[in-house]
């Protein structure tokens, strides 16, 4: 997404720690709410409904104001999906283009019309029907694919931090606009040991004793991705893989500033 970015250096930085902050902040009030209305905590977990934040909303705002809000939060999942499915799509573009896909050369396509991955979009669009309808299904095996969401994500962001404190030494690093000066390693190992340790966490099963129904399976499902990742590398892209090629694919941007070339690589 960084790549789209005008000042990207200076911008994306600023964008995640005010994404962090707000959201931060917003689900702090929005979580305090919400403790606030279990007024009845077994009569919401066994609510008729099935769905026991649906029985919050009812039970704070009646009928009227239940369904208000029930629709407020059904425009954020809508909004949420939305975000995701850019992200995603954005993400299967810029690593087919890279050639670090199978099927790379299908899904980097470039559609002449609406001058947009289409290709990478509708294989996003699929793949997720696909684990949405395992649910039907399986609801255990659902389940399990959606628990890896939380640990992968933060994983994913602690690999590349941890990567650069064990090369730091040997690879150059260029600084950008934002830095943490010589607070940077210390910063970063404190997050790469935070992470390690909640992503322990979210793997736990969520109750005791442990039993086949109530196991938490998401540790599977991130052994099979990192295997799967593992395995294609070696067989295919590292090979092909030599990291971001933008220059070959990206035109500058256009800005009212003309002196500043937004969108490309110096």
């Amino acid at each position: 997404m960084s790549e789209e970015t005008h000042n990207a250096a200076a911008l994306g930085p600023l964008a995640i720690q005010w994404a962090v902050i707000v959201s931060g902040i917003l689900g702090w009030i929005l979580t305090i709410s919400m403790c606030f209305c279990l007024t009845d905590y077994e009569g919401i977990l066994n609510t008729p409904t099935g769905l026991p934040a649906a029985q919050i909303f009812l039970n704070a705002g009646g009928k009227l104001g239940g369904s208000a809000m029930w629709g407020l939060a059904i425009l954020v999942q809508f909004f949420t999906g939305c975000s995701a499915m850019l992200a995603d799509t954005r993400m299967a573009y810029a690593f087919a283009r890279d050639e670090a896909l199978p099927f790379s050369s299908f899904l980097s396509q470039i559609n002449p019309y609406t001058q947009t991955p289409v290709n990478a979009v509708w294989f996003v669009v699929f793949f997720s029907i696909c684990l949405n309808c395992i649910a039907i299904g399986s609801t255990h095996t659902a389940t399990a694919i959606f628990s890896i969401t939380a640990p992968a994500l933060d994983l994913s962001y602690v690999s590349v931090i941890l990567t650069h404190q064990i090369y730091r030494k040997q690879v150059k690093f260029v600084e950008g606009p934002f830095t943490l000066g010589r607070w940077g390693p210390y910063i970063n190992w404190v997050s790469v040991i935070w992470v390690m340790f909640i992503s322990s966490v979210l793997f736990f099963p969520p109750t005791v004793p442990v039993t086949v129904s109530n196991m938490n399976y998401g540790i599977c499902v991130g052994i099979f991705i990192a295997a799967f990742a593992m395995v294609w590398w070696w067989v295919a892209a590292r090979g092909r893989y030599t990291g971001p090629r933008t220059t070959e694919h990206m035109q500058p941007i256009p800005t009212e500033e003309p002196g500043l070339d937004y969108g490309t690589m110096q």
